[in-house]
């Protein structure tokens, strides 16, 4: 068997941490052996310790890697696990953790990029890249040409490897819930959820709320999430009177207590690199609204979804509008998407393929 290691020192949990949880877990269940290194007291430190598996907690900044005591310890434990690939994060995790990777001799140093942003062509990096990085992993094919997007001098095209996200779909459609809102067949609910943040572009949905209220569409729109915007965007739900359509959720352990609420899900994100929320909200039966940005694309077809312009308040309220005046469509679409998550992202066939990926 191999030994794999996972460092991610991200603190909060997000889809990236999500990610390196459920690939450590799934090769920890195949008899691997698995060494997660993640920051003291952090979301993936205490879901890793309670599937038992084993981590070494690690403090690193964007200066570490100057930092000889850090990095003759990381190469410490690397030896000391006779690690042979290790899936690297953050850009300062891949600084810090491939060149002690590369002293330590571990034979496959592979980058996991999960940001649809371009790939600065910096010298720091061209070395990272063509260096230190065995291979990049990437989770969708807008992802993989946002790094190619300012030449392949900073790493050639075939060393790009595409795998989706996977979910374990049978698992998260009998999953119990409870909904944060009593679901009244009559009631136009829109959802989003996410982090609070510009990324997320929810300022855009209170926008499009003030529009659909024009339009005189009676709906309620729950938003679950925390983040630096929460203050903001409760004040701009105030400030156009929309405490009567606008619910903030607050952070949802249960995705499915906010899915499940409603009859449509928004996002307005300005980029994804994978948008589970999105295939989470398309195995809840729900049709998608988002921008035609990223990779939106591989996530919501022409049956289970709507994609329009991005920042376009009209174009997204006539979309909504379309579906609210459209229940029967609007079922279909929902099981549309369902199916296509079913048939393309089930986590089993995902989980292989990239155990395949990282052994190679």
């Amino acid at each position: 068997m191999s030994s794999f290691c996972f460092l991610n020192t991200v603190k909060e949990w997000g889809g990236g941490e999500k990610w390196h949880l459920e690939v450590a877990h799934y090769l920890h269940t195949q008899g691997h052996h698995v060494l997660v290194m993640s920051q003291s007291d952090s979301a993936l430190q205490h879901r890793a310790t309670a599937l038992g598996i084993k981590v070494h907690v690690i403090a690193l900044s964007n200066l570490s890697v100057l930092n000889p005591l850090t990095m003759n310890g990381m190469v410490k434990v690397l030896k000391e696990h006779q690690v042979d690939s290790i899936v690297l994060n953050l850009s300062r995790d891949l600084k810090c953790g491939g060149i002690a990777a590369k002293i330590a001799g571990v034979k496959n140093i592979i980058f996991r990029r999960g940001s649809d942003r371009p790939v600065r062509n910096y010298f720091i990096n061209r070395f990272l890249y063509q260096k230190i990085i065995s291979r990049v992993l990437t989770n969708s094919q807008a992802t993989k040409n946002s790094i190619l997007s300012n030449g392949t001098s900073l790493i050639p095209p075939e060393k790009i490897a595409v795998i989706p996200n996977g979910i374990d779909t049978t698992t998260f459609i009998e999953k119990e819930f409870i909904p944060l809102i009593d679901k009244n067949n009559n009631t136009f609910t829109l959802a989003a959820l996410g982090r609070l943040v510009p990324q997320k572009n929810f300022g855009f949905l209170i926008l499009v709320a003030v529009e659909l209220k024009k339009r005189s569409i009676p709906f309620k729109m729950l938003i679950g999430g925390k983040g630096e915007q929460e203050d903001l965007l409760k004040s701009m739900a105030i400030e156009n009177d929309l405490e009567n359509e606008i619910t903030f959720a607050g952070f949802v352990e249960n995705p499915k207590d906010l899915l499940m609420c409603a009859c449509v899900f928004l996002l307005p994100s300005l980029w994804e690199g994978f948008g589970y929320v999105v295939v989470e909200a398309s195995l809840s039966g729900l049709p998608v609204v988002a921008f035609d940005i990223s990779s939106n694309s591989e996530v919501v077809t022409e049956t289970s979804g709507f994609l329009t312009p991005p920042h376009q308040v009209q174009a997204f309220s006539d979309k909504i509008e379309y579906l609210y005046l459209n229940p029967t469509e609007r079922i279909e679409m929902g099981k549309a998407g369902q199916a296509f998550v079913k048939n393309n992202f089930e986590s089993d066939t995902i989980f292989q393929k990239i155990a395949s990926y990282l052994l190679g």
